[in-house]
């Protein structure tokens, strides 16, 4: 019964992973001749330029491996990006295994009907475990299927053997989150820490990656032994040693997560750290935040808010930093810079600085999203949205309150990337307009109630299925913003990515219809939740 229910749990994200990561893999096959052009020379060229802008920006994506051939180009465009979003759905799926199934009420039903806490953390890390290997071949299988549409090796062994050491790197990073889940008590902090420690894997692999001294740092990060597999690309290594690794690795985190399971109550953390009681409260907090519309919302979630901010602003700072000495490294090659400069019209550095920074603040903001739509989510299903309807609450001023919260809290981290970008360009040397940094930051805005809006839509009927929906529209949106230039599509095609809506107000191309566009997106997006929260029953969530 176990190992069925394993499975059944985990068939939105096969699905999901399979299908898409075969059909982005196989759209950017198709797009190959249109960057790299149909010719060797022209091939070859490509691959140069490829290979110098890649060193720039070596701090985010791993270098290329003969990225004139297709498996080169989809292993630097497609898989190291599949990589990041396989990692954090990894580590989402350990959080619950971890802790959500106990919200839900499944762990305590199946340790009641005999299964033990051991026989439970294996079945369902197998069964995570093979759905991670299935999506990971779907995303290289699209590679193999239009490679002879695109005169290319299939390279078939090579795509495979890739396909294993991202399952293996992948599970390995499931093991770390399924293993920091038993040690807080509340599943919220646990999916901050469990997502944050990948997040920082990540980080201290492209330090690693990036600075020669600090190298030898690299080793503690999975991403690090996951890049010593290049075999995608004709040409490249399957390192044997590291993919065994991995999963020795995978193993041995899950051998040490299965005591903590053990040891501590369900509900609770393995460490009860500053719980001690306290003499009966019988008056209400003095708290104003508590008292005010969407602020409670705000309130409960003050330390992950504090650190989405205080990231944005750092790594805003931090592209800034680096944007001035990536345009001149970029810029020693003539042909280079007419490829950039035809790829991204307008002045150097402030084109560059919207490549850079705008397009990773579009993704953060996303994310934060896809996470508040995780939460509300998670309130319907523990019973928590029931409990204030009896208060009585009100629907319309439960989605009233998402409505207020998501709009401050993605305002304020908007603010901190701000606020960490203006810091930075006095001593940057970048030389740009400050009143179109700070209408770009503006925009960011809108883009963030858009997803916000079609979130809690889907949230406030089908919560179940809105984390899934949500993420998968924000795959597909990204991508299609990606794709469509490549296959030189209408602009109304375009024009359905809102990551291409934003387009580069950095630059002074400033349009404020899609700003309007995104910002009525948000507006019916919990029009539409007022309605439909009223037409589902809250228990039947």
């Amino acid at each position: 019964m176990i190992g069925w229910s394993a499975w059944r749990l985990h068939r939105r994200g096969l699905i999901g992973f399979s299908v898409g990561g075969f059909l982005i893999s196989f759209f950017y096959g198709a797009a190959f001749q249109q960057a790299a052009g149909t010719s060797a020379s022209s091939q070859a060229a490509f691959g140069r330029s490829i290979s110098l802008v890649a060193k720039q920006f070596a701090f985010l994506i791993p270098l290329p491996v003969h990225p004139e051939t297709l498996g080169g180009y989809e292993q630097y465009k497609w898989l190291s990006g599949a990589i990041v979003v396989m990692m954090l759905w990894a580590g989402l799926a350990g959080v619950g295994i971890g802790r959500g199934d106990e919200d839900r009420g499944l762990t305590a039903e199946w340790i009641a009907s005999g299964v033990s806490r051991t026989r439970l953390v294996l079945a369902r890390s197998a069964a995570f475990g093979l759905v991670l290997l299935i999506a990971c071949i779907a995303s290289v299988l699209g590679i193999v299927a239009i490679a002879p549409a695109v005169h290319q090796d299939p390279n078939v062994a090579g795509e495979i053997l890739k396909a294993l050491s991202m399952a293996a790197g992948l599970f390995a990073g499931y093991a770390i989150a399924l293993l920091i889940s038993q040690v807080p008590a509340e599943r919220q902090t646990a999916t901050a820490l469990g997502v944050g420690a990948l997040v920082l894997l990540l980080m201290v692999n492209g330090i690693a990656d990036t600075i020669d001294s600090a190298s030898w740092i690299g080793v503690v990060s999975p991403f690090h032994w996951m890049e010593r597999t290049s075999s995608a690309a004709p040409g490249g290594t399957f390192d044997l040693g590291a993919t065994v690794g991995l999963a020795v690795a995978a193993a041995a985190l899950i051998g040490a997560a299965i005591p903590a399971f053990r040891l501590r109550d369900l509900g609770s953390g393995l460490f009860t750290w500053g719980r001690r009681t306290r003499a009966s409260v019988r008056v209400a907090s003095r708290n104003l935040m508590l008292h005010l519309p969407s602020t409670e919302g705000l309130w409960e979630q003050r330390v992950g808010l504090a650190v989405w901010v205080f990231a944005t602003l750092l790594l805003g700072a931090l592209m800034v930093s680096v944007t001035k000495s990536v345009a001149d490294a970029l810029f020693t090659d003539p042909a280079l810079a007419a490829v950039f400069q035809n790829a991204k019209p307008g002045p150097v550095y402030a084109s560059l600085l919207g490549f850079i920074w705008f397009g990773i603040a579009l993704l953060l903001l996303a994310g934060y999203a896809v996470v508040q739509v995780s939460r509300w989510s998670a309130q319907d299903q523990d019973g928590r949205v029931e409990m204030l309807l009896s208060a009585p609450v009100s629907r319309t001023r439960v989605v009233i309150e998402r409505a207020l919260e998501f709009a401050v809290a993605s305002l304020l981290i908007v603010l901190g990337g701000y606020i960490g970008v203006a810091a930075k360009l006095p001593t940057a040397g970048l030389n740009l307009d400050a009143g179109h940094v700070f209408t770009a930051s503006a925009l960011l805005w809108p883009f963030a109630l858009a997803f916000g809006g079609l979130g809690v839509a889907v949230a406030s009927r089908w919560p179940r299925i809105a984390v899934p929906l949500l993420a998968a529209f924000a795959v597909v949106e990204y991508f299609l913003g990606d794709l469509a230039p490549l296959f030189r599509l209408p602009d109304w095609v375009a024009n359905l990515s809102v990551f291409h809506l934003y387009g580069t107000p950095v630059t002074g191309s400033i349009s404020w219809t899609p700003a309007l566009s995104m910002t009525l997106v948000f507006l019916v997006g919990f029009g539409a939740a007022l309605v439909l929260v009223r037409r589902r029953d809250v228990s039947s969530a």
